[in-house]
């Protein structure tokens, strides 16, 4: 019997839910929901042009990555910063990308110097803008594109994820506590070694960025824990 009805289309379900997928994973990589915030449900549907279904789809999937979380009765929050996790996240990277660096040089050829030449660009001409969200991507796609010189499988989808946990929960703290001249020399070192076919040197220049990074960012995020404390008492004592 006919009806006015929309019959949705098979997959438009899954579609819309990696539209707001994806949407919100914009919305968290340029900070428009912050760490703590509570995620108000029809106010994204809105914003997407969707309905709340997917949103709801879209969140259980960021839930399961650790980058927002469901508290019974109130609804679904973005995770806030952890250092433990920062920091277990670099030392994951670290012992992944060094790993994988001799397969790098086996499948090393003139079109993947030019691929990470094209990265270290890029990289670059944000830092010279002071782009800082445009520069965590293309600093992330730089390590992406040495990583995948390796042709590894595996270790890239374990890479993508991770890039996912650290930029999308930790975009914020990247900003605010980069270090972007230091980076761009290191990554200039790395190109450097790679280019001269050095595995020791690679593997050198690698561990110490990545180490850098971490340390840098713990050390800023600890500061910024102290302080948050000390204002907290400072508003108690009035």
């Amino acid at each position: 019997m006919p009806t006015n009805k929309q019959v949705k289309k098979p997959g438009e379900r899954s579609d819309l839910a990696h539209k707001a997928y994806m949407g919100m994973r914009q919305m968290l990589l340029y900070n428009e929901i912050l760490p703590g915030q509570k995620i108000k449900y029809q106010d994204l549907a809105d914003r997407l042009g969707i309905s709340i279904t997917p949103v709801i789809h879209a969140l259980k999937w960021l839930e399961f990555k650790n980058i927002v979380r469901y508290e019974h009765n109130k609804g679904y929050y973005v995770n806030e910063a952890d250092p433990q996790e920062i920091k277990e996240i670099y030392e994951t990277r670290l012992v992944l990308e060094v790993a994988i660096l001799s397969k790098t040089l086996a499948n090393l050829d003139d079109s993947g110097i030019q691929r990470l030449q094209a990265a270290l660009d890029a990289f670059e001409e944000k830092v010279k803008e002071a782009d800082y969200y445009g520069r965590l991507i293309s600093d992330m796609k730089f390590h992406f594109t040495l990583a995948s010189l390796s042709q590894s499988r595996i270790q890239l989808r374990i890479l993508e994820e991770l890039f996912d946990l650290l930029f999308l929960r930790y975009s914020h703290n990247l900003v605010i506590t980069s270090i972007s001249e230091t980076s761009l020399q290191e990554h200039q070192e790395i190109f450097d070694s790679l280019v001269a076919r050095d595995l020791p040197r690679l593997q050198q220049a690698l561990s110490n960025h990545l180490e850098n990074v971490k340390n840098h960012i713990i050390e800023n995020l600890d500061r910024m824990v102290i302080k948050k404390k000390e204002s907290v008492l400072d508003f108690h004592s009035l």
